[in-house]
């Protein structure tokens, strides 16, 4: 080793404090000392910057969301370059690596004889697991995919122990020539974190300089910012997801290197590939992932100027075709084999129950803690081979819970395999363009035109069909099949975020599967509550008060009121109670702050005082209205849209103070039926009756008090009349429930092994029993009973062939369809199809002379209705069978009415005289009925 070289250390430190202690001993333990230690610290919120200090070690503080690479300059501005007279290198460290005692020594010794190597690199190894390969050297497939050439979880035993040339090495433990480092611009700013130690291996190569690997030196890496084990806090790192940053970047990386002549087959195959994992996470059951996938790959786009500045960069230092990486780049087949491998590994560690958790921030873990034990095994989770798979299944309660959901949902759906419809549930248009487009029109042709806004709801769920390839009924029957096991899981992972153990979340997840509320809404094909029941556990979990009262960063605030836009979109109810709730925080902080308003008086108070919380929550109660215009402005020209849910509306069988409404469950067409006892009431008095829980008791009977006081409301809004459905309260008072129980459970139960039987023992061993028969009675009725639910597959259309084929017609004629269900009479206009997804949303009320002539043909009392009826440009009157005598005696009687067709589906009259509300007088005297797709006008003006 040549006596010229000098070596600064840089180390990144970011909450790094769990691995610092360690790494710290293992820097100051090399073989081959190091000159120069200067560290950053990116706005730790631990201890990371005493632990750096207390070493000795120069720490320069830095934003919270600076890059990694801005970090390495800022630390390289504080410490000068040396003399020409001595080759300086850095040694870039992460505060989660920890390197062997003679790692830089050996680094050392194979660069410094090496004058045309840029960079080197350690090998890489586990920081659980001691022995498993992490990298030897990296580089990247052209769908954007890290690729270390190494087999899934491989343990190194020698294999891999050859200096070898790499495209790029790991920025963990990277040893650089200074100049080189500089030269080349240091890490691409662009690149903040993960990828930016691939772009410059790419670039050094290309400018004619080599890397290598030294497997021989070794460190071990936590990879805590990939791993997600520490928040991502980079400003470029959107919602705080590494994933989605990871591939973004990744994307970032093939676009600014590439040739020009590849670019179009690299976007091609980014696309593709970002599709093909998009929809392999959702079957994963991790959504978020799927929208990283698509999001990482179409930030790219919308923002191509970084792109463009980069690639010109580049090509002024690029001294070498890009064919000089091509050997270093994977063959496509491992790349398939290697992903399946991953994938299949990724679904079953996810449905694996954690393993015993290894204290990293012990700093007396290892004997000796400058020589890292390279023989450490974690303990043997693996199964026995010969193992049952009921045994194996014992043994992944999760995979078990989500399996066994999924069966039973399968059984139960046996008559809701295919096109869905009733209940409040329409039937779905051909795909989900033609949904998006009823978002996007002004004027929809429903019943007599409306000109209501469309619900945001609409437009979602249009995009969310992206998994079916727009395919919107398969979306929807997919949906309905899955929203069991998904609840559960997305219950469990709400519940372990609370701080739940692992078997507990499991439970939690199987009482939430099996409520009432998600089988009635599954039933009564009630999209809005379904909605909420999947989105609101995972937002009470990200727990929004807290975000306020700890003043969180705005990303996150922004993250928690996109949530809540969504929720409110489909459940408007909530929206009235989420802004409720931050009006009353708003208003209580002004109030205690009064004093200091009238001190200040109010213009100075809002220029000078601390509104950091008051920001927050006018952002909480603001952003859900504003990215729900226009529709959120209609709710507040008509409030009793507060209390419509989305769909069709269908009664409940709930009313005043009822057992249902006190058990969660409604009632209603196909319902779990009110004998299967919930044990909601149950936690809800146990929670108000525990002292350290009766705040959440108390909102749980007051949202309890609020459904049983809307249960009698009858809403008419938008031409439909219907019960309030408290689907949205339910979910709430059953998360808190849930939660609440659980956790007093979890603290009370070591408790009961230890003392004598006493009124505790008996009312949990009450609880339990109720809980155990109501989820197994309610399992047993899905599978019998809740088969036969009013949302079926393949159900005949209201509107008969005849009347649809008018739809093809350019006038669009309307058509009034009578139909009486069990002993009451229903009518609504139709446009030549039945109502469709959305369309009962955007109705408005009939006009009212209209109304009286309906209701006059119908109990036979006018005899001039045909008229007003044909002035509202009706051209048909169709009677559903089964047909009632009384009323088709009554219309054929009338006058203004001819009978067209009778069959089995029903009798149809054609209106004599009727005409469209905008017609058109031809020359001869006729009219002409014009569509509203057709109106137009034209001013000309003329002088006297």
């Amino acid at each position: 080793m040549s006596e010229n070289t000098f070596v600064t250390a840089v180390v990144v430190s970011h909450d790094g404090a769990t691995w610092l202690t360690e790494g710290i001993a293992a820097i100051f333990s090399q073989s081959r000392p190091i000159d120069r230690i200067i560290a950053v610290d990116t706005g730790s919120e631990d201890n990371s910057v005493d632990l750096l200090r207390r070493a000795g070690i120069d720490v320069v503080g830095a934003p919270r969301d600076m890059g990694f690479g801005d970090a390495v300059i800022l630390a390289l501005e504080h410490a000068e370059p040396i003399s020409d007279s001595q080759d300086e290198y850095i040694w870039i460290l992460h505060d989660d690596c920890a390197p062997a005692r003679n790692a830089l020594e050996i680094l050392i010794n194979e660069i410094s004889t090496k004058p045309d190597v840029a960079f080197i690199g350690p090998k890489l190894r586990g920081w659980t697991d001691r022995n498993h390969l992490l990298e030897v050297g990296i580089s990247i497939a052209g769908n954007g995919a890290r690729w270390t050439g190494l087999e899934y979880l491989e343990q190194d035993q020698g294999q891999h122990d050859d200096v070898r040339e790499v495209l790029s090495v790991s920025s963990a433990a990277l040893l650089a020539r200074r100049t080189i480092f500089m030269e080349l611009g240091g890490f691409d700013p662009n690149l903040a974190l993960f990828r930016d130690d691939v772009d410059l291996g790419w670039r050094a190569r290309v400018a004619g300089f080599r890397v290598l690997c030294a497997p021989q030196a070794l460190v071990f890496h936590a990879e805590a910012s990939a791993s997600e084990r520490r928040t991502v806090d980079v400003s470029e790192a959107f919602l705080h997801r590494p994933h989605l940053l990871d591939r973004r970047n990744a994307a970032y990386v093939i676009l600014v290197n590439s040739p020009w002549w590849q670019l179009p087959m690299a976007t091609i195959r980014l696309l593709s590939s970002a599709l093909l994992r998009a929809f392999l996470y959702l079957v994963a059951k991790l959504p978020g992932y799927a929208g990283d996938e698509i999001v990482a790959v179409g930030y790219l786009f919308i923002k191509p100027g970084e792109m463009f500045v980069a690639r010109k960069e580049r090509r002024a230092k690029r001294l070498l075709s890009t064919h000089v990486i091509k050997p270093f780049l994977p063959p496509f087949g491992s790349q398939i084999r290697l992903a399946s491998e991953r994938i299949s590994s990724a679904i079953s560690a996810r449905f694996s129950p954690p393993a015993e958790e290894v204290d990293e921030s012990d700093p007396i873990s290892y004997s000796d803690i400058g020589t890292i034990d390279e023989s450490f095994d974690e303990p043997d989770l693996a199964f026995e081979k010969n193992a049952s798979r009921f045994k194996s299944l014992a043994n992944r309660p999760l995979l078990a819970m989500l399996l066994v959901t999924t069966v039973i949902s399968l059984i139960s759906a046996r008559s809701r395999l295919g096109v869905l419809s009733g209940g409040a549930l329409p039937i779905a248009p051909s795909g989900a363009s033609d949904l998006l487009r009823k978002y996007a029109e002004s004027w929809h042709l429903v019943g007599m035109g409306s000109g209501a806004p469309t619900p945001p709801w609409v437009g979602i769920a249009a995009l969310l069909s992206v998994v079916t390839l727009g395919n919107l009924k398969l979306f929807i029957t997919l949906l309905f099949i899955v929203i069991p096991p998904l609840a559960s899981f997305v219950m469990y992972r709400a519940l372990k975020r609370s701080g739940l153990n692992y078997n507990l979340a499991i439970v939690g997840g199987v009482i939430y599967a099996f409520s009432p509320v998600i089988w009635n809404s599954l039933t009564q094909g009630r999209v809005g509550t379904i909605a909420v029941a999947l989105l609101l556990p995972l937002f009470i979990s990200l727990s929004p008060i807290r975000t306020i009262e700890e003043q969180r960063s705005w990303r996150r605030v922004y993250n928690l009121a996109l949530l809540a836009s969504i929720i409110s979109a489909f459940a408007p109810d909530f929206l009235l109670g989420w802004s409720a709730l931050m009006g009353l925080s708003i208003g209580e902080e002004l109030i205690s702050r009064r004093q200091e308003v009238k001190e200040l008086r109010p213009l100075t108070f809002l220029m000078t005082a601390d509104l950091a919380a008051l920001k927050r929550k006018s952002a909480f109660l603001l952003i859900p209205w504003i990215l729900n215009f226009p529709w959120s402005a209609s709710l507040l020209v008509h409030p009793t849209q507060f209390l419509m849910a989305p769909g069709l509306p269908i009664s409940t069988g709930a009313s005043g103070f009822s057992l249902g409404t006190l058990l969660l469950n409604a009632g209603g067409a196909g319902s779990v039926p009110l004998w299967i006892i919930t044990p909601f009431i149950v936690y809800a008095v146990i929670t108000f009756a525990q002292l350290r829980t009766r705040t959440y008791g108390a909102a749980i009977f007051l949202l309890l008090g609020i459904a049983l006081a809307l249960a009698n409301v009858h809403i008419e809004s938008h031409g439909s009349v219907g019960t309030y459905w408290p689907g949205t309260i339910f979910v709430l008072i059953e998360i808190f429930a849930i939660t609440q129980i659980l956790h007093l459970g979890f603290t009370i139960l070591g408790s009961l092994k230890t003392t004598h039987i006493n009124y505790r023992h008996l009312i949990s061993a009450a609880a339990s029993v109720i809980t155990i028969f109501s989820i197994v009675l309610t399992a047993l009725w899905a599978m019998t009973g809740g088969a036969h639910s009013p949302v079926a597959s393949d159900r005949p259309q209201v509107v008969p062939a005849f009347i649809a084929s008018l739809n093809e017609s350019p006038s669009r004629p309307k058509t009034l369809v009578i139909r009486k269900i069990e002993n009451r009479v229903e009518y609504f206009i139709s446009r030549g199809t039945d109502l469709e997804l959305g369309d009962p949303d955007v109705t408005v009320p009939i006009p009212p002379q209209l109304e009286l002539a309906i209701n006059e043909v119908i109990s036979g009392a006018g005899i001039t209705s045909s008229k007003v009826i044909g002035a509202y440009g009706i051209q048909y009157v169709y009677m559903k069978n089964p047909a009632d005598d009384a009323i088709v005696r009554t219309i054929d009687g009338i006058g203004g009415f001819a009978r067209s067709s009778a069959s089995a589906a029903g009798v149809v009259w054609k209106v004599v005289g009727s005409s469209g509300r905008l017609s058109e007088m031809l020359a001869d005297g006729s009219y002409v009925a014009l569509k509203a797709t057709d109106l137009g006008g034209q001013a000309i003006l003329t002088s006297p």
